[in-house]
């Protein structure tokens, strides 16, 4: 955890000297789940935080980097209909690029790649830890969201993410078709502060 927070430090120091580009922090949280587990529902909540820089190509477009701490799985949360409880968490550092195109004064569409680097991982249910297969340590996702400014530093994103890349094999390690592994999709919230330009 210490190295994620050196490494936003470092981005943070350099994007503040930075001219011609747009940088900030971003703080929020996501929702995730994940395919191929046998459950359903974005019922895993994690964090994100990180940080940006967004370089104008022309009065519409810009094109963004960011470096953040990202966390999704899968959970199932405690009921008493259904007492068994499941967690599988993965901590990613991620690096999303975006290309973001403004529609309307202060509302802008973007669409990319996140790349990320597995960080840390548990799996468990309501009595231990499970040994299952170590998920991947690289993973590729779809960006596609909004982003609302709605004061001048200060602006709202909303982020849909699907992983092109699988975090693991089955655990029967078949492969129906496109069905050939767990994907994660997750949904993610986030205030994007602005510090220089």
């Amino acid at each position: 955890m210490k190295a994620v927070f050196t490494a936003i430090f470092i981005l943070c120091f350099a994007i503040t000297s930075a001219q011609n580009f747009d940088a900030g922090l971003l703080g929020g949280f996501s929702t995730s789940q994940v395919t191929g587990d046998n459950l359903s529902g974005f019922n895993k909540l994690g964090s994100r935080f990180g940080a940006y820089i967004s370089y104008p190509i022309n009065k519409k477009m810009n094109y963004q980097l960011e470096m953040q701490y990202l966390e999704k799985g899968s959970k199932k949360p405690f009921t008493e209909n259904s007492p068994e409880t499941y967690l599988f968490e993965l901590n990613y550092i991620e690096l999303p690029t975006t290309l973001n195109y403004q529609v309307k004064k202060g509302i802008y569409i973007e669409s990319g790649i996140g790349t990320a680097f597995l960080v840390d991982y548990k799996e468990q249910d309501e009595i231990a830890d499970i040994n299952t297969d170590k998920p991947n340590t690289f993973a590729i996702d779809f960006l596609l969201g909004v982003q609302y400014q709605f004061k001048k530093n200060l602006k709202l994103n909303i982020r849909y993410a699907n992983s092109i890349s699988r975090i693991r094999k089955h655990a029967s390690e078949e492969e129906l078709g496109l069905n050939s592994g767990q994907f994660s999709s997750l949904v993610t919230f986030a205030f994007m502060y602005q510090i220089s330009r």
